[in-house]
C-alpha cells in the first residue's frame, strides 16, 4: 500500500525536526521508516517541543483539577502518576503518547460525588482487565472487531465532544477586570486566543500553543489583581488503596463496564489507527497489544496509591501532533511539569487556576476539529461513510459505547446483506 510514495514524504528541517514534506502532509506508508542516523547529533530541544507538549491540557488539567476539589483525589498521586507515565510511555513507544483521565469514570465520579477509594477501585478492576486481555493476546481479537469505519466513527464522536466541552469551558468561564473599570468577557478572550491559533498555526518561531499557553497565564495573573498563589512545596503523602468488596461491586456495573469499552475504542485501537496515521513507522511500538497492557499496568500503579484512572486518548495524540509535538522530547517535558506540580500538592490547583477556562476551551475546540477530521478518507465510500457518521453522531448524543455498538450492529447488517446478494452490491 502506497509503495510508490518518493523518500521525500520525511524530511528534516534545520533544526533537525522531523516534517512531512508539504505534498504529502500526512505519511500513510510504512515503507519508509521516520528515523535518524546514529552518526548525526541528537537535535536540540525547540520551541515546538515545548508548544507540543501542551497540546493536551485542555483535557488533562480541567478534569484532574475537577476530580480534587470536589472529589478530594491526592493531587500528588494524581500528578505524580500522570508525570511519569509521559516520561515512560514516551521513553517505549518513542512517540509523545498522550495521557488522560478515564472520561466515562470522572465524568460519574464528579455527578455522584464518589470518594477516592471508590474511583481507585475501578482502576484498580480496569488495569486487572486490561493486564488479562493484553497478556491472554485477547486484545488481537477483539480489535478485529473494530473496523476503518467504526474507529472512525469513534474518532468523530470523540472530536465532536471535544468541541463541545471547549464551547463550555468557554460558556462556563467567567470573566475578569484586568483593567480598572474594564470587564474581559470570556467569549472575547476565546475568540482572541482563536484568532491567535489560527494565525500562528504553522509558524515556528512563535509556537501557538506555547503563545497562547503564555498569554493565558499573563490574562490570568491580571484577572486575579495581579496576584499569584502562594507555592509552598511539599508533597501530600499518598495513601495506599484498602479495596473493600462492596465498592468493587457498586463500580464494576456503574463505572468499569462502561469505560472498558470506550476504552478498547478509543484509547488502544483508534489510538494505534491515529499514531500510524500522523507518525508513520516512529510508532510501529504502538499497537493494540502493547497499549492494552501499558494501560493495565498504568491503573494498577495508580489505584495502588489512589491516583485517577488513566489511559492514552487518540485524541490526545492529535493534539500533541498538531501543536508541534514530533518526538518524546514532548512528553517529557509535560511529564516534568506534571512531576513538578505533585511535588507542590494541593498549591499546584491554585496555580493552574490561574490558566482562564476560556483560554483550555480553545485548545479543545481546535483538537476536535482535527480529531473529527480524519473522518475525509472516507468521503468516497459511501457505505462506509455512513457507518462512520452514524457512529459518530450516536457517540456524540450519547456516548462512545453506545455509537460503538451502533457500528458492531451496522457492520453486521452490511456484512449479512453482501453474503445473501453478493460481494458486488455495495461497494467495499
Amino acid at each position: 500500500m502506497n509503495k510508490g510514495l518518493p523518500k521525500e514524504i520525511v524530511e528534516s528541517d534545520d533544526q533537525g525536526l522531523l516534517t512531512r514534506s508539504p505534498d504529502y502532509p500526512i505519511a500513510r506508508s510504512l515503507a519508509h521508516p521516520i528515523s535518524r542516523s546514529p552518526d548525526l547529533p541528537i537535535p536540540r530541544l525547540s520551541r515546538l517541543d515545548v508548544a507540543g507538549a501542551f497540546g493536551d491540557i485542555g483535557v488533562l488539567f480541567p478534569i484532574a483539577i475537577a476530580l480534587i476539589t470536589l472529589n478530594h483525589l491526592n493531587p500528588t498521586a494524581l500528578f505524580l502518576t500522570a508525570g511519569l507515565t509521559y516520561c515512560l510511555a514516551a521513553r517505549y513507544f518513542q512517540i509523545p503518547i498522550a495521557v488522560q483521565p478515564f472520561k466515562a469514570v470522572a465524568a460519574i465520579a464528579l455527578a455522584l460525588s464518589l470518594s477516592p477509594s471508590e474511583i481507585a477501585s475501578a482502576g484498580l478492576l480496569m488495569g486487572v482487565l486490561l493486564l488479562l486481555v493484553g497478556v491472554t493476546n485477547l486484545a488481537g481479537w477483539l480489535a478485529k472487531l473494530f473496523t476503518l469505519p467504526i474507529v472512525r466513527g469513534i474518532q468523530l464522536g470523540l472530536g465532536l465532544v471535544l468541541l463541545r466541552e471547549g464551547f463550555r469551558l468557554v460558556a462556563g468561564s467567567q470573566g475578569g477586570s484586568p483593567l480598572p473599570g474594564g470587564e474581559l468577557a470570556p467569549w472575547l478572550i476565546a475568540l482572541t486566543g482563536a484568532l491567535l491559533l489560527l494565525a500562528l498555526r504553522d509558524s515556528r518561531r512563535f509556537p501557538a500553543a506555547l503563545v497562547l499557553l503564555a498569554l493565558g497565564i499573563v490574562l490570568g495573573i491580571a484577572m486575579h489583581g495581579g496576584e499569584v498563589p502562594a507555592l509552598n512545596f511539599g508533597p501530600v503523602t499518598p495513601q495506599l488503596l484498602h479495596p473493600h468488596w462492596s465498592e468493587f461491586k457498586r463500580v464494576l456495573p456503574l463505572l468499569v463496564l462502561p469505560q472498558f469499552a470506550l476504552t478498547f475504542g478509543n484509547s488502544i485501537v483508534a489510538t494505534e489507527n491515529t499514531a500510524r496515521i500522523l507518525y508513520g513507522d516512529q510508532a510501529r511500538r504502538v499497537t493494540v497489544r502493547a497499549l492494552t497492557l501499558s494501560i493495565g499496568i498504568l491503573n494498577l500503579v495508580s489505584a495502588a496509591i489512589q491516583g485517577a484512572p488513566l489511559c492514552h486518548g487518540s485524541g490526545g495524540i492529535t493534539a500533541h501532533y498538531r501543536f508541534g509535538a514530533r518526538s518524546p522530547k514532548s512528553s517529557y517535558i509535560i511529564g516534568g511539569v506534571c512531576i513538578l506540580l505533585a511535588l507542590f500538592g494541593g498549591a499546584a490547583v491554585g496555580l493552574l487556576h490561574l490558566i482562564p477556562m476560556a483560554v483550555l476551551g480553545v485548545f479543545l475546540v481546535y483538537v476536535g476539529i482535527q480529531h473529527a477530521a480524519y473522518l475525509r478518507d472516507l468521503i468516497q465510500r459511501w457505505p462506509q461513510l455512513l457507518i462512520a457518521i452514524a457512529v459518530g453522531v450516536v457517540s456524540f448524543v450519547t456516548n462512545l459505547m453506545w455509537g460503538t455498538l451502533l457500528g458492531f450492529a451496522m457492520e453486521g447488517i452490511v456484512w449479512m446483506f453482501r453474503r445473501v446478494r453478493g460481494p458486488g452490491i455495495l461497494p467495499a
